[in-house]
């Protein structure tokens, strides 16, 4: 399944090694951490990537790095996750630092691994949850036909909840 090539992107497992880069990247910006919770120290990043490393290797899909092909920049992460980390229900999520929003790279690497989600693993649903005021996040999930289903405790926070099944 993975790598996971788009147009512009290369979504791949994240390596221990991308610590330093997802953290410049993303972790360490707080604008871009705003609605997940507020930056992150290098050392709980580490944690952070340590435990998608071992949750790839034991289930076969996580969060990943996703890389710019035009210059082998990790940008962000993307992928699926157990939602609030226990299931059952598999979560979409993405984030991406700042200087990479507003140019369709959440839309792009998500909508693979939807595709992903649906075609490689045999997944028939998939969530996602996203704050009300995080617009640009709601506006992905709507192209990418998830229809909101109220609101869940979600990542200790309460959030607006979708679900996208399987067409």
């Amino acid at each position: 399944m993975l790598p996971i090539r788009t147009e512009r992107l290369t979504i791949r497992a994240f390596t221990l090694d991308d610590v330093p880069a997802i953290h410049a990247a993303l972790y360490a910006d707080a604008t871009a951490m705003h609605f997940i919770g507020g930056p992150h120290s290098i050392e709980r990043t580490r944690q952070g990537i340590a435990g998608y490393v071992d949750h790839q290797r034991a289930a076969g899909y996580s969060f990943w790095a996703v890389v710019l092909q035009e210059t082998g920049e990790v940008i962000g992460e993307a992928g699926l996750y157990p939602m609030n980390g226990t299931g059952p229900d598999i979560e979409l999520g993405y984030a991406f630092g700042t200087p990479w929003w507003g140019r369709g790279f959440a839309t792009e690497a998500a909508g693979a691994i939807l595709q992903a989600a649906f075609d490689s693993l045999g997944v028939h649903r998939v969530v996602a949850v996203a704050k009300a005021e995080n617009t640009a996040s709601l506006h992905v999930l709507g192209k990418l036909g998830f229809r909101n289903e109220g609101e869940r405790t979600a990542w200790g926070a309460q959030q607006l909840f979708f679900v996208r099944d399987r067409v």
